[in-house]
C-alpha cells in the first residue's frame, strides 16, 4: 500500500494499487522515461506497438531541436512516416487549425502518433489521439508545463481558451540533454508551474476540511517530494545542468501523474491556475500576448500566498503556505518574473482577477474562502497597491 512514494519514476508507468485514501489507483501509461539520452528510447516504443505507419508531429522550432534526429531513427529501423511541420509566425497555438492540419494526415494505416515538443505539440496531439483512438507518445523538447501526463488537451477555440478531455499518452519521453536547451523562460515556466503546487494543495486541504472533499495523502506527498528536489537544486537548474533540469521535468510528469491518481486537477491547480488563466483569457479576447502559462502560475501562487496568510488560515485551519516574499525569493533565485506589473498584467486587469478569477470554475479556493469571509475586495485593493501603487 502506498509503495508509489517509493518508487522511481520510471517505475510507475502501468502501475496499479491500493491505496491508504481507500481507492485503487492506476497509472495507465506504459513508460516514462526521463534523462540524458533517452529519447532514442522511442525505437524500444515503437518496437513494442509495430505500427504500420507513424505520423510524427512538430513546429518549425522542435524539428530543427529534436525532431529531424527523432525521424531518421525511426527511418533507419525501417517504418514508414509521415512528417508534419506545424508552422507559426510566433509561438504555435492550439486551436481549430492545428488540430485540423493534424487529422487530415491521419489515415487508416496510422497507427501512432509520436509528437516532439511541450504544451501546444502536446495538447493537439492528445486531442487528435482521443478523437481517432490512435495512441500517442509524447517525447518533450522543455520541461516548461505540467500537461505531458495530463488526460485533459486546453485548446484555443473561437479565439476562447477551452479545456477539453483528452487521453493519456502511451508514452512520455523527457530527454534532460535536450530540454537543458531550452529557451531558459520555458524553464522559469515549469520552475513556476511546480511552485504553484504550494498553493493548489492548500486549496485542496482547505476544501477537504471545510467542505469534506476527497483528499489523497499519498498523492499529496508525492508532489511535495517532487517539489522539494527541484527547490533544492535551483542552482543547477539557472546552470542548465542535465539533473537539475531532470528534477523539473520528474515534478512536472508527477504533478499529471497526481492529477491521473485522484482523478481531478486538485494536487495541481488552485487559485493561483484560475489567475494565470483569467489573465491569459483577457489577453486572448484583446489580441494580445500573455505569458507563458507557468509564469503566470508563479505569479499567481505569490498572490494566492498573500490571501492565505493575510486571512490567517493557518492559524484557523492548520494548513501551512509559505509567505508570498518566500515565493518571490525563489522565482527570483531561477530569475523568473515575480510580479504581475512585470509580467506584463495592467493594473485594471490584475484589480479585476482577484475578485473574478474564482468564477472561471467551480472550485473552492482561497479566493472563494476570501470571498465567503467578505475580504475578496480588500484583498484586491490592498494587493493592487501593493505591487502597482496607489
Amino acid at each position: 500500500m502506498d509503495d508509489i512514494l517509493s518508487k522511481e519514476i520510471k517505475e510507475m508507468a502501468d502501475m496499479e494499487f491500493e491505496c491508504s485514501c481507500g481507492k485503487q489507483h492506476k497509472i495507465e501509461m506504459k513508460h516514462i522515461y526521463v534523462g540524458e539520452g533517452v529519447y532514442i528510447k522511442i525505437l524500444d516504443v515503437v518496437k513494442e506497438i509495430l505500427p504500420s505507419k507513424i505520423l510524427l508531429v512538430s513546429d518549425n522550432n522542435t524539428y530543427e531541436v529534436l525532431g529531424k534526429d527523432v525521424k531518421s531513427i525511426i527511418d533507419e529501423a525501417g517504418y514508414r512516416t509521415k512528417n508534419i511541420i506545424l508552422s507559426s509566425q510566433g509561438d504555435l497555438v492550439p486551436d481549430e487549425r492545428a488540430i485540423g492540419r493534424i487529422l487530415v494526415e491521419v489515415d487508416d494505416e496510422t497507427e501512432l502518433i509520436v509528437a516532439v515538443g511541450s504544451g501546444s505539440i502536446n495538447d493537439i496531439s492528445r486531442m487528435v489521439s482521443a478523437r481517432t483512438k490512435i495512441p500517442y507518445v509524447i517525447i518533450g523538447t522543455a520541461p516548461s508545463m505540467d500537461g505531458y501526463a495530463s488526460t485533459v488537451s486546453p485548446l484555443i477555440i473561437d479565439g476562447a481558451k477551452v479545456t477539453y478531455p483528452g487521453t493519456h499518452p502511451y508514452a512520455i519521453i523527457a530527454d534532460t540533454n535536450i530540454m537543458k536547451n531550452a529557451p531558459f523562460e520555458m524553464i522559469c515556466a515549469g520552475f513556476g508551474d511546480i511552485l504553484g503546487k504550494y498553493t493548489a494543495l492548500s486549496d485542496w486541504m482547505l476544501s477537504h476540511k471545510k467542505n469534506d472533499e476527497y483528499f489523497c495523502y499519498t498523492t499529496e506527498k508525492l508532489v511535495r517530494d517532487a517539489m522539494n528536489k527541484c527547490f533544492d537544486n535551483i542552482e543547477g537548474a539557472v546552470n542548465r545542468d542535465p539533473k537539475a533540469i531532470g528534477y523539473i521535468a520528474e515534478g512536472l510528469i508527477l504533478s499529471g501523474i497526481a492529477m491521473t491518481l485522484s482523478d481531478n486537477s486538485r494536487p495541481a491547480s488552485g487559485a493561483e491556475h484560475h489567475l494565470s488563466h483569467y489573465w491569459e483569457i483577457d489577453k486572448l479576447s484583446r489580441n494580445k500576448e500573455h505569458p507563458l502559462h507557468g509564469n503566470s502560475v508563479g505569479v499567481g501562487t505569490i498572490i494566492s500566498a498573500w490571501i492565505y496568510n493575510e486571512l490567517k488560515v493557518e492559524e484557523k485551519y492548520g494548513i501551512e503556505v509559505p509567505t508570498a516574499n518566500e515565493i518571490i525569493k525563489l522565482l527570483d533565485c531561477i530569475g523568473a518574473k515575480s510580479s504581475p506589473k512585470t509580467l506584463g498584467i495592467e493594473k485594471e486587469l490584475f484589480h479585476r482577477s482577484i475578485i473574478h478569477a474564482l468564477e472561471i470554475r467551480p472550485r473552492f479556493t482561497i479566493l472563494q474562502y476570501a470571498k465567503n469571509e467578505n475580504k475578496l475586495e480588500e484583498c484586491a485593493d490592498r494587493l493592487t497597491n501593493l505591487f502597482y501603487g496607489e
